[in-house]
């Protein structure tokens, strides 16, 4: 049955600040890939991102010559996409319910897999989206992507962050037992000169990245792991797969 989407997650106010001051992994993960392709002297075809978010990965694949698809929940966040790749293509749906078309990589930045929006996200529903990626990816085809792993619990406690016309309070608490983070996220956004106010609450399932790489080995895929993409690192407790299907 498909997951259905929720307009609660990453609206108006939250997609504005993600999009003007949460970028970076992203754009640096975009670098990496196009870099990883250029190895293979892969200098076209089409890229599947999975949770897209406002389209940073995909605008810079774009510029490259590649042709993106973009996956995302959040019709905000689809909506900035758009603008910044008019000519990709994006479909607001579940991550772990879409179709991926056949493509020369696929990626999910961001800890995607990680979220809970979605009522059936679970290790059964992460395996599923493994196999249908490496269904759709040709041999030396590329995964890429980072989770939140249980180190990321170590990050509990409140965070302040700051922007032009935007403020984001963050609330983070972890119960270890269930291996889940929870974020309950004040914005504030300033509209009309006057600050308006939104609240959210995300859930998170930690995921354990000896077990994924096992996975991830076991479906046919070479895989390397990293802190970081490139020189911008990942927050305390998530780590980044390169994964490279090796036979059909």
């Amino acid at each position: 049955m498909p997951i259905s989407t929720s307009p609660e997650y990453y609206g108006y106010a939250l997609s504005h600040i993600h999009d003007s001051g949460f970028v970076e992994v992203a754009g640096s993960a975009a670098d990496v890939l196009i870099a990883a392709l250029g190895e293979d002297n892969v200098r076209h075809g089409p890229v599947t991102d999975l949770g897209c978010g406002s389209g940073t990965l995909a605008g810079k694949l774009a510029d490259q010559g590649f042709c993106v698809e973009g996956i995302d929940q959040s019709a905000a966040m689809l909506s900035l996409a758009r603008q910044r790749a008019p000519g990709g293509r994006f479909r607001q749906e579940s991550i772990f319910d879409a179709k991926i078309v056949p493509s020369i990589a696929v990626t999910a930045i961001g800890e995607c897999f990680n979220y809970l929006f979605d009522q059936q996200n679970g290790a059964p529903a992460l395996s599923r989206v493994l196999k249908r990626t490496y269904a759709a990816l040709p041999v030396d085809g590329l995964l890429l992507f980072d989770v939140a792993t249980p180190e990321r619990a170590s990050t509990s406690g409140k965070h302040f962050h700051k922007g032009d016309g935007w403020v984001v309070l963050v609330e983070t608490t972890a119960d270890k037992s269930r291996a889940t983070l929870t974020r309950v996220i004040t914005s504030f956004v300033e509209q009309n000169s006057v600050y308006q106010r939104h609240e959210e609450t995300h859930r998170l399932r930690l995921i354990d990245p000896d077990d994924l790489g096992e996975e991830l080995k076991a479906l046919g895929f070479e895989v390397s792991v990293s802190t970081a993409y490139g020189a911008a690192k990942l927050p305390a407790g998530c780590m980044s797969f390169m994964a490279r299907k090796t036979c059909g």
